[in-house]
């Protein structure tokens, strides 16, 4: 089909004597004035106020009109990309640009556009995007540069969002994981676990809809019932026989879970980021799974030697875990899976399941004057009402919401995945409740060797780490005096070369998403150094 003559942009002289000026005529519009095709962006410009550390993206700059007003205003640390949708102006942009340092992205290359951004944002100074549209060339695809304007600053509030994680719980984060790798000597990981289970498949959470899951179910040998740490007590009070439990808390309150519990012979999958002392609780074997909570260096490394296996990405809540080990573990995707207590939301005056830790509070706490109910939660500022599954009110927040919709992205899709209950978040499922139809299935049993190679390698790792913190502190301790002194080294690559790749000993700095060989940083590594290694040793 031959093209109609305005699909190439053309360039057109401005009126009013600016012969020295064009706008662009492009499919039957302009997308500058026909009189002062700089009047429009100048006035945008001229009312900024940008702060430093500011991304500016450009949108659809065909000719750059305005650029060098901007530049001038730009304050420290900023920089600008560019945006086009249409396949010509982007030509006409890249034809056009004064400056060969910024970056123009088709809107289409979202994956190149990820990419960049979080190249970007890791080096710590963009902490803010500004969008300016530069021409009328954002009318062909306005919802395309909408998406991929929130999508950019999406990624730098994700970045310093978890950058103050990373400074609370890094820490505690990075400990666990040290922590918990000598377990892998005796223990599994889920990998070698996984597609075992050839019965349905239950998982249990700590949601309102536990209470729904009929008792003959829960008792039934015809299911594997897999619950999260928060579910287990309600369970066992109603006689339920639990085949796995998941836990990945990295903190310590989660042991009330477990009070009447204790040595219960129950396999336990769990977070390598999770505490250590809550495996401890529970008997049975310990399968483990690894969060990348962060990109760390250290866990990179412990990747690449095939330490850790099949690293993915941090969920946060403990029931999309329990659903993701449960996918894991069955036979194959003709094995159903059925979810209940993942409501990712409550009713008013409820916010879990009966005989919950949560529960037990409220009972211990009420009396005559103080009600049992949880009406707090309920009418918080935090919190607010959503449409739930049956078309009924129920309250959710910020952080439950984000959950529900990381669940959807991540399982709604999956084959042969039900859930069981008509109340909270949708989660995008079918719904079904699995039929007692008095079969039994055998028991799985966890207690099998993990691999004697992966044994030996953090054996070698641990006692690496340890040999290279003493070193790293006697060299910071007594500099070029230091018996660990390279002569043919240089003392600052030396350190730079031990600490630069063991970021978990400053990934929690409020400055630690870049290492640097600063007198205040390393004296902060320092100061760690003694904690971390009196974390790794092997108890065999």
């Amino acid at each position: 089909m031959e093209l109609n003559q305005n699909e190439e942009p053309r360039l057109v002289n401005a009126g009013q004597g600016s012969m020295c000026l064009s706008t662009v005529e492009y499919k039957s519009r302009f997308l500058y004035s026909r009189y002062n095709p700089k009047r429009a962006i100048q006035e945008i410009i001229g009312k900024l106020e940008l702060l430093p550390e500011t991304l500016i993206v450009a949108c659809s700059p065909c000719l750059w009109y305005g650029l060098e007003e901007l530049k001038e205003k730009l304050p420290a640390d900023c920089t600008v990309i560019a945006l086009e949708s249409q396949d010509k102006l982007l030509d006409l942009a890249k034809n056009n640009c004064p400056d060969n340092t910024i970056r123009i992205f088709h809107t289409k290359s979202k994956l190149e556009i990820d990419s960049f951004m979080r190249e970007l944002v890791s080096l710590g100074k963009t902490r803010r995007s500004v969008r300016i549209d530069f021409s009328a060339g954002i009318q062909f695809d306005r919802n395309d540069y909408d998406y991929t304007s929130a999508g950019i600053q999406e990624i730098i509030t994700n970045f310093w969002q978890n950058r103050i994680t990373l400074v609370k719980f890094g820490k505690l984060f990075s400990r666990n994981v040290l922590k918990n790798l000598p377990e892998l000597i005796s223990g599994l990981q889920l990998e070698d676990v996984e597609k075992t289970v050839n019965k349905p498949i239950i998982v249990c959470g700590a949601g309102e809809t536990l209470d729904q899951i009929p008792d003959e179910i829960l008792k039934s040998d015809s299911f594997f019932k897999i619950c999260v740490d928060a579910s287990l007590s309600p369970l066992v009070q109603r006689g339920a026989r639990i085949d796995a439990v998941c836990a990945m808390e990295s903190q310590i309150a989660i042991d009330r879970a477990y009070i009447g519990l204790k040595g219960r012979k129950i396999p336990m999958f769990l977070d390598i980021c999770s505490r250590k002392e809550t495996s401890e609780n529970l008997s049975g074997p310990k399968i483990y799974f690894a969060s990348r909570y962060a990109p760390c260096r250290f866990l990179k490394t412990l990747e690449e030697k095939s330490i850790l296996t099949n690293l993915i990405d941090p969920m946060g809540s403990v029931g999309l875990a329990a659903t993701y080990v449960a996918l894991k573990l069955r036979k194959n995707s003709s094995v159903p899976v059925y979810v209940s207590g993942l409501d990712f939301s409550f009713t008013a005056g409820r916010t879990h399941a009966r005989g919950t830790m949560a529960h037990k509070a409220l009972l211990e706490k009420s009396g005559r004057t103080i009600p049992a109910e949880n009406y707090d939660s309920t009418f918080s500022q935090n919190t607010y009402a959503v449409d739930g599954k049956n078309g009924k009110k129920v309250y959710t927040s910020r952080i439950m919401e984000i959950y529900a919709n990381q669940f959807v992205t991540m399982f709604s899709k999956s084959e042969n995945l039900f859930d069981m209950t008509d109340q909270g978040i949708s989660l995008k499922l079918a719904h079904a409740v699995p039929a007692t139809d008095g079969t039994t299935g055998k028991q799985m049993d966890f207690s099998m060797e993990g691999s004697s190679e992966r044994k030996e390698k953090i054996r070698q790792y641990i006692n690496t780490e340890r040999e290279m913190l003493s070193i790293a502190r006697d060299l910071l301790s007594n500099g070029e005096k230091s018996k660990y002194h390279d002569k043919e080294k240089n003392l600052t690559m030396q350190i730079d070369e031990i600490l630069r790749p063991r970021d978990y000993l400053y990934l929690h700095f409020p400055d630690g998403h870049n290492f640097n060989m600063s007198e205040s940083f390393l004296k902060r590594i320092r100061a760690e150094i003694d904690s971390f290694l009196k974390l790794l040793y092997i108890n065999e």
